[in-house]
């Protein structure tokens, strides 16, 4: 089996609860991966009742590593596999989830060719099911981020790179920071990140139940250039009724936004420095998109007050009006 680069200590952390199948079925795809013998793999089970933790020990014995916590969800088993894992690099792959064959190699290729870049995300798609579309590319066509009319404005450099099996495929690098306070930009189970980028950007927000790794990625892409890779490493299997994802309102995700562009400057006010004209424009479009949420609730009224900042700024002038004058006439 072909050897990663010795530099490449990798720890895949998977955060699960009562979802022992999908979970031994993410274990094999990256330990299935060509030169995983040296990649730490952490389950982070959260609590649970369904036989996860010997089911793994039965298949993989000392092979994966099982770290138990108490119901704390998704985040906080995040943050308890991160803190007893041992690599200089990290993925926090989600336990429905599955590495493609070769994509542990592609992605230790791209850290070895650019030393320079913080995080590399790959893209993925969904697994085939009966009545759901499948999404070829959930990073780059699927994120909020990235359709953003101002994410072509972000000067991110693209270039040709040469993946481990011969193929030729486009890097996209740079400074990802001005595009993902617009929107969400990447997907837990594709993004590997160094050690002291994870440990600069801070833990994993347990307060949060949405849209929790769009904020951790806000903080991480502030710790240096990041890559994303046109290559289809993971599977994403969704549609399922555990997913927290599901249903989630958009209004959460306005809040989100919200509370990243209130909090980064807090946190890392030495680095925000130099984003005072984007964090400007991004809490303009954020203004206007709360505002457009509660349009399309009960909250009408509180609508309002957002419509008329976004129309004291001049941010969207014409739809900002449009919009306002939609909550005096709506039923």
């Amino acid at each position: 089996m072909p050897s990663l680069p010795s530099a490449f200590r990798l720890s895949v952390v998977i955060p699960t609860y009562n979802r022992r199948d999908l979970v031994l079925r993410a274990v094999s795809s990256v330990l299935e991966q060509t030169g995983a013998d040296g990649t730490e793999v952490i389950v982070a089970d959260d609590g649970s009742t369904d036989g996860t933790a010997a089911a793994i020990a039965e298949r993989f014995g000392a092979r994966v590593r099982v770290n138990t916590t108490h119901r704390g969800y998704a985040c906080a088993a995040r943050n308890a596999g991160f803190g007893i894992s041992t690599g200089d690099f990290v993925c926090f792959l989600d336990s429905d989830d599955v590495w493609l064959p070769g994509t542990l190699a592609t992605i230790a290729a791209v850290f070895a060719a650019h030393p320079e870049l913080a995080f590399v995300s790959v893209d993925g798609s969904t697994l085939e099911k009966r009545g759901q579309k499948v999404i070829a590319r959930v990073v780059a066509e699927d994120s909020p981020g990235w359709t953003h009319a101002d994410f072509p404005k972000v000067p991110l450099l693209t270039r040709d790179t040469t993946l481990p099996d011969g193929n030729t495929t486009r890097i996209r690098s740079g400074d990802f920071f001005p595009a993902i306070i617009l929107g969400d930009l990447f997907q837990l189970s594709g993004l590997v990140a160094r050690r002291e980028a994870v440990i600069g950007a801070g833990p994993f927000n347990q307060r949060f139940r949405f849209f929790n790794d769009w904020e951790f990625f806000a903080r991480l892409c502030l710790q240096g250039p990041g890559g994303y890779v046109d290559y289809t490493g993971f599977r994403r299997d969704t549609g399922r009724p555990d997913q927290i994802s599901r249903g989630r309102p958009m209004s959460a995700m306005a809040r989100r936004q919200r509370f990243i562009l209130r909090s980064l400057p807090r946190r890392f006010p030495d680095k925000i420095g130099a984003y005072s004209q984007q964090l400007a424009h991004a809490n303009d479009d954020a203004i206007y998109f709360v505002a457009r949420c509660l349009a399309q609730s009960k909250h009408r009224r509180r609508a309002r007050r957002y419509l008329w900042r976004s129309l004291r700024r001049g941010y969207k002038p014409v739809r900002s009006l449009a919009l306002l004058l939609r909550t005096f006439t709506a039923l």
